[in-house]
């Protein structure tokens, strides 16, 4: 593999388990089995201390390992997730009377976990707190692009507005 598939198959791990999250894959000599190469990958940042391994003679076999150490270590960590959406949802939906996915990519998630998680975070808010059902209005307009959805076009906007009085 060469570094840039590597790291592209890094990002994809990291990618997975949200914005915060950090992976690595390094060579080492001192371990007695065969398995030179080591991956690790922090879910919710290199910081808050919990991370899953993986291992393999090559670094194909290294990233398939961490895979699949990371989608059996998943289930747990979509729990988490789900546990602290519901717990921003309630905040942001008391402060501002409804809870935006801008709102929430603001609270430190992805619109990827926001897509994924969401519905079932809104049921756990739910469950959790008086005053619901709660939900995830979808913004459309300027936030929008940092979900990657496009702005709509507007008709007073030009690129050729004086910036200076």
């Amino acid at each position: 593999m060469t570094p840039i598939a590597i790291r592209e198959a890094l990002r994809s791990i990291a990618g997975e388990a949200g914005p915060a999250a950090w992976a690595d894959l390094s060579v080492s000599t001192e371990h007695p089995d065969e398995s030179a190469v080591r991956g690790v990958l922090y879910p919710q940042g290199i910081a808050a201390g919990h991370c899953i391994h993986g291992r393999g003679p090559g670094f194909a076999e290294a990233l398939d390992d961490l895979r699949s150490n990371w989608a059996q270590a998943r289930a747990l960590t979509d729990k988490n997730s789900i546990r602290r959406m519901a717990l921003a949802i309630i905040e942001i939906t008391g402060d501002q009377g409804e809870c935006a996915d801008a709102a929430l990519r603001g609270a430190g998630f992805d619109q990827q976990q926001i897509a994924r998680l969401g519905a079932l975070a809104c049921s756990e808010a739910t469950r959790l707190a008086a005053g619901g059902p709660f939900r995830i209005i979808t913004i459309t307009g300027a936030n929008a692009q940092a979900a990657g959805l496009l702005a709509p076009l507007r008709a007073d906007i030009t690129h050729d507005l004086p910036l200076g009085g």
